[in-house]
């Protein structure tokens, strides 16, 4: 099969940005070291808020990530799939939780299940391969079965058992994922840009159900952040963001032509790697990545494990719509949201909402700079919340989140505003 041009572009920037991760880790510490942080990171609980810098050392967590980010490409590729814009998209969130959540081990039966509903219903693997890497999203339910579980605690041939229900629990979450994508358009008319992560929340609020509330066991629970290593995750995601525009500027002819109309769009159901070419997207994503890297550090987040991969899960929405301008008043609604509230910016799990409330800048853009800190603002209020549905153990909790506020305020846009096509301060009254 040959393949398009824009899909071995798109190949290659995956390629070149797990090898960073992988150059990273070898100069992020001792290679000894960083290869026992791996195996403390594998054979752990994989919560989301577990921060792999503090579980399994920078190096580790770095060589994890480069290692997830080949899986990846190796998944793609096989399955023959024409790469766009939603295959950055899962590509860059599945980088941005190996550095808290997901590993090496965890993600492939949620991966298996997703390859296993296409050979049930007779589908090829390439039109499911997007939605198979989503599904790692509930990869730490793979981990707790394995790893924590109480379950078997006491059984001859418990960690037989545990093996198990962990491959299960992921096949379940993989197959289901497979049905449910399909539908979750519907839900909020694709005012946000995690179209899966809806459907994700959902998957795990019933595995958590059948795991912990329904059963009785205790709730695990993890808070344990580790220290800020500000100098290495300032300088990966500055001299990766900064690559990401050299690079795209060649590929665009030497050239930023273009450029002005990418940073106009709405980000409603776009693909930027479609329509505007990969070269544009690629600057697209580096200046993006220097932004939200300077966003962080004006707000004094701690560059954790989680920071760093928020920052890279933010580069994410960058091939389908995102951009600095209909990004920023979802910032400032955290922001706001943040002054009246009772939570400060850099609490660990306001950073961690905030990579996931980008997913709302349709709502910014088609409705307007008001729209969008009104966006960022509901939020930011219940991210905290819609996490205890499902205990932590959906990493798409911030995607659900942002779901359930396109499910809340798109019909009440939609029934006072006419959407625009370009970027408004103030919504258009319907006439």
């Amino acid at each position: 099969m040959n393949r398009s041009a824009n899909t071995k572009k798109i190949t290659g920037i995956m390629l070149g940005y797990s090898v960073a991760l992988l150059v990273t880790a070898l100069l992020a510490g001792n290679l000894g070291q960083s290869f026992a942080g791996l195996w403390k990171i594998v054979s752990s609980p994989a919560q989301l808020t577990m921060d792999y810098f503090k579980l399994g050392t920078p190096g580790g967590t770095f060589l994890n990530a480069g290692l997830v980010g080949l899986a990846c490409v190796l998944v793609f590729w096989v399955s023959k799939f024409e790469l766009n814009g939603a295959t950055l998209m899962a590509f860059f969130l599945t980088i941005g939780f190996s550095f808290f959540g997901m590993n090496i081990m965890n993600i492939w039966p949620c991966i298996f299940g997703t390859w296993l509903f296409a050979k049930v219903t007779k589908v090829s693997f390439a039109s499911q391969v997007n939605v198979a890497v989503f599904s790692t999203a509930l990869s730490p339910f793979v981990s707790e079965a394995i790893c924590r579980y109480p379950a078997f605690d006491g059984v001859a041939g418990a960690m037989v058992l545990k093996v198990l229900l962990g491959i299960a629990l992921g096949a379940i979450a993989g197959f289901l994922m497979g049905i449910l994508c399909q539908h979750s358009p519907n839900l909020h008319r694709g005012y946000t840009l995690y179209n899966a992560a809806a459907v994700a929340g959902f998957i795990g609020v019933l595995l958590f159900a059948f795991m912990y509330r329904g059963t009785g066991h205790e709730i695990p629970t993890n808070t344990d952040i580790g220290e800020s290593y500000a100098l290495l995750g300032n300088l990966f995601a500055v001299i990766t963001s900064l690559l990401a525009v050299v690079c795209g500027f060649f590929m665009n002819g030497k050239s930023f032509r273009g450029m002005g109309e990418v940073l106009k769009s709405t980000g409603y159901k776009c693909d930027f790697t479609k329509n505007d070419g990969v070269g544009k997207t690629l600057i697209n994503i580096g200046l993006f990545g220097l932004f939200v890297t300077g966003y962080y550090n004006l707000t004094g987040a701690a560059m954790t494990g989680p920071t760093v991969g928020c920052i890279v899960c933010l580069l994410a929405i960058t091939p389908c719509g995102a951009h600095i301008f209909n990004m920023f008043p979802i910032m400032l609604g955290y922001l706001l949201a943040s002054t009246f509230g009772g939570f400060t910016i850099t609490t660990q799990a306001i950073i961690v909402g905030l990579c996931f409330a980008g997913a709302l800048v349709p709502i910014s853009g088609c409705f307007g700079t008001l729209s969008g800190i009104l966006a960022g603002m509901v939020h930011a209020c219940m991210v905290t919340t819609i996490v205890t549905f499902h205990g932590g153990f959906c990493l798409y909790n911030g995607g659900f989140t942002a779901g359930i506020t396109a499910i809340l305020l798109a019909p009440v846009l939609e029934y006072f505003f006419t959407p625009s096509q370009k970027l408004y301060l103030f919504p258009k009254l319907k006439k």
